[in-house]
């Protein structure tokens, strides 16, 4: 199946801002972006309002839009519950994943994934499948959300491989209170 024009529109906005292309102090119209792409203005509209609702940018109205900075205290208050969230999953995986699940972790352990994406890097791509092995399956949705909120703030694109290997070992002990003591150090605020 094709992919719709608002969803071209929107994976190359979201990639001019992930490489940071798009300026924080500049606006976005939707009738420069429909002239840029060679569109009409529906799925460049339709594009920038997902993008407000997932938080990447904001809605002025009559000027256009706007990327989402988020303050240090904003990122604090996202990574208070983006801990509670991932300690849950630490707990459901601990009950839940098998061995072999917790061991795909390893892959994001290894070696550095340079990636401009903040959904691509390895600090994302390890959260997430901690989630998804989980059981449950709303988790990986949740944090997903939290995650790109982070690391658009800069909270390390880059992972901390050794602590998220600490986090992996933990889990094939099946030893919460070490895991989750792993996973304190590496979720930062600001």
């Amino acid at each position: 199946m094709a992919e719709k024009l608002s969803e071209k529109v929107y994976h190359s906005i979201k990639a001019d801002i992930d490489s940071g292309v798009i300026d924080g102090r500049s606006f976005l119209s939707e009738a420069q972006l429909a002239k840029q792409f060679g569109v009409s203005k529906a799925p460049v509209r339709d594009a920038l309002h997902l993008l407000c609702s997932q938080g990447y940018l904001i809605s002025y109205p009559r000027k256009g839009y706007m990327l989402n900075l988020y303050s240090s205290d904003e990122i604090n208050q996202i990574q208070v519950i983006r801990r509670q969230v991932e300690k849950l999953c630490v707990k459901l995986a601990i009950e839940n994943a098998s061995d072999e699940e917790i061991l795909s972790l390893k892959a994001f352990t290894e070696q550095q994934m340079g990636s401009s994406d903040p959904s691509k890097t390895n600090n994302t791509m390890f959260h997430l499948r901690l989630a998804e092995i989980t059981g449950n399956q709303y988790l990986p949705g949740i944090l997903q959300d939290m995650l790109y909120k982070a690391s658009m703030a800069a909270i390390k694109s880059s992972s901390d491989l050794e602590k998220h290997q600490h986090i992996v070992n933990a889990l094939l002990e099946r030893d919460l209170k070490k895991a989750e003591l792993y996973l304190e150090e590496d979720i930062m605020m600001l």
